[in-house]
C-alpha cells in the first residue's frame, strides 16, 4: 500500500539517507524496532519490561499515576517518564512531539512508548493511524540517540529501500524489544564480549594511577577515597557526563572495593545516592531532621552530630536515631501504589523521611538492565593506584520490583553518612549522604539472572 502523499518520501528513502540525516541531527546511536500489526496510534507500542532496560534512551524525570484497568477495572498505578522527542521530514529537519512518553506498567511488567503523534503537524501520521496503514507489519520504527537528551525517530514503510537494507543485514543485537542498528563506520560488535576484552586488558595492566574523565575527554588525577568506579570508567573511556546512560555498551560497570582481587570476597556496594522526597527531612530541612533524629558524634569530635547505620526494613528501630525503615504500599506480587514509598519512622509513627517509588525508580531506570560488577583494590605508593580483577559478577534482568522486594527483605538497606558540624554555632554546616547499599552476596536478588565470569576466559571464547 502506498503511502498518503505527505509521508511518500519515506516510501522511496534508502538507508544513507537515514543516516546522513540522523548524523546531521547530532546522532551517534541508532535502535530500531519491527513494528507488529497492533502497534498503531490507539495502542501504545511495546518497549521493554523495565524502565532499567530502555537505560539508552535518555528520558526524563518518573512521574506516578493512576489508571483504571481494562482488563479487571481495578485501580492500579502508572509511571511516566517524558522524552524529548522529534520525528524527521524529508529535508532532515527535525519537528517536536510534546507529548511523547514512556509509560511503565508494574502490574505486568512492561514498558510502552506513548503520545508520539500527539500534538506534531509533522508526524508520519499515516504510517500509524489504524485505518490507514497503522496494522501493517514490518513498518520500522528507528530512534536516534547521541545529541544530549533529544531522540530523533523515523518510520519506515515496509516496502522503502532502507527498510529492506535493515532486514537484510539482520540480526542485530538485541536492546530490550528493540535492536542496535551501526551506522557507516560503526562496526557490528558483540557488546558483552567486547566488555570482557577491555576488563581482561585492564586486570594485565596490574596497578594503574588513580584517574578519571572529564566531558571532555581529559584525563586527570582523582584524589578522592573512592575513586575506583572513576579509574575504572576512564580506562573503559568513559567520560563523565550529566546524562544517566549506559556505562559500556549498553552494561553499566560498576567497581567493588576487596581486600584481594585475585580473591575477592564479599564486600558492600552502593546502588544510588537518592535525597528523600518527603517527611521531616525536606519539609523542616536537613538541619532539623538531624538535630531531631541525629546524635553525638561516636568519636568524641566536638559541635558535631551524625546521623547513620543500617536500617533495615522488617527490622527493630535503629539504636542511636530512633527511626525504622518500612515500604508503603508494596506488596510481593508487584502491584505497588502510585503513592508508595520507602519510609523512615520514628516511635510516634510520623514520617521522618521518605523516598518515593516514582523517584527512586528515576534512579533505578540509570542503573540498566545489565551490570557488571568488577573487583578492585587499593594502594597508596605514595600516589592512589588501584588493581583490577578478572572473576566479575553479572546481573542481567534488572527489575524496580525486584528492587524494591529486596528492601523488603532486608537484603538492600539504607546506610546514610549525614552530618550536621557547628550545631552551636549561628551557621551550622550540614552534610548530605542518604545511599541505599547491598551486601555483593545479595547482589543477584536484584536481577533476573547472575552469574561470575573470568573476564579473561570469555574474552577468548
Amino acid at each position: 500500500m502506498a503511502a498518503d502523499d505527505a509521508d511518500r518520501w519515506l516510501s522511496e528513502i534508502e538507508l544513507s539517507t537515514v543516516f546522513a540525516m540522523l548524523r546531521g541531527n547530532g546522532v551517534t546511536e541508532v535502535l530500531y524496532k519491527v513494528l507488529p500489526r497492533n502497534a498503531n496510534s490507539k495502542n501504545q507500542v511495546y518497549l521493554a519490561p523495565d524502565l532499567s532496560q530502555l537505560g539508552k534512551i535518555p528520558s526524563g524525570q518518573v512521574t506516578a499515576h493512576q489508571s483504571v484497568s481494562r482488563k479487571n477495572g481495578r485501580q492500579e498505578a502508572v509511571f511516566r517518564s517524558a522524552l524529548d522527542f522529534h520525528w524527521l521530514d524529508a529535508r532532515g529537519q527535525t519537528h517536536a512531539a510534546p507529548n511523547a512518553q514512556l509509560i511503565f506498567y508494574p502490574q505486568y511488567p512492561e514498558v510502552r512508548f506513548s503520545g508520539f503523534l500527539l500534538g506534531c503537524r509533522n508526524a508520519p501520521t499515516s504510517l500509524w493511524v489504524k485505518e490507514k496503514r497503522g496494522q501493517e507489519p514490518d513498518r520500522i520504527l528507528v530512534l536516534g540517540l547521541g545529541n544530549g537528551r533529544k531522540v530523533i525517530a523515523i518510520t519506515l514503510p515496509p516496502e522503502s529501500p532502507a527498510a529492506g537494507e535493515i532486514r537484510a543485514t539482520e540480526p542485530h543485537e538485541p536492546y530490550g524489544a528493540l535492536h542496535m542498528l551501526p551506522m557507516p563506520g560503526q562496526r557490528e560488535v558483540d557488546g558483552f564480549r567486547e566488555l570482557m576484552r577491555e576488563l581482561c586488558g585492564i586486570h594485565g595492566r596490574l596497578w594503574v594511577p588513580s584517574t578519571r574523565l572529564d566531558p571532555d575527554g581529559t584525563l586527570v588525577a582523582c584524589n578522592a577515597s573512592n575513586c575506583n568506579g572513576n579509574t575504572l570508567e576512564s580506562l573503559l573511556g568513559i567520560r563523565s557526563n550529566g546524562y544517566s546512560l549506559p556505562d559500556f555498551r549498553g552494561w553499566e560497570v560498576k567497581a567493588r572495593q576487596v581486600a584481594n582481587v585475585d580473591r575477592p570476597g564479599a564486600s558492600t556496594v552502593t546502588l544510588f545516592t537518592p535525597e528523600p522526597t518527603g517527611g521531616v527531612y525536606t519539609d523542616a530541612g536537613v538541619e532539623e531532621f538531624v538535630r531531631r533524629y541525629g546524635y553525638p558524634d561516636t568519636k568524641g569530635r566536638d559541635d558535631r552530630l551524625n546521623f547513620g547505620g543500617i536500617h533495615r526494613a522488617g527490622r527493630p528501630a535503629h539504636q542511636r536515631t530512633g527511626l525504622r525503615l518500612v515500604l508503603d504500599g508494596f506488596d510481593t506480587v508487584k502491584r505497588y501504589a502510585s503513592t508508595g514509598a520507602v519510609q523512615l519512622l520514628d516511635a510516634s509513627d510520623n514520617v521522618a523521611a521518605a523516598w518515593s517509588f516514582a523517584k527512586l525508580m528515576d534512579h533505578w531506570k540509570a542503573k540498566h538492565a545489565a551490570a557488571a560488577f568488577v573487583p578492585s583494590q587499593q594502594r597508596r605508593t605514595p600516589d592512589l593506584e588501584y588493581r583490577f580483577g578478572r572473576r566479575i559478577l553479572l546481573g542481567e534482568g534488572a527489575e524496580f520490583g525486584l528492587f524494591l522486594n529486596a528492601v523488603n527483605e532486608g537484603r538492600v538497606y539504607y546506610d546514610p553518612g549525614i552530618k550536621l558540624e557547628g550545631i552551636s554555632t549561628a551557621t551550622p554546616k550540614p552534610k548530605k549522604r542518604s545511599q541505599f547499599r547491598v551486601a555483593s552476596k545479595d547482589l543477584p536478588a536484584l536481577y533476573e539472572s547472575s552469574r561470575i565470569v573470568d573476564a579473561c576466559e570469555e574474552a577468548g571464547r
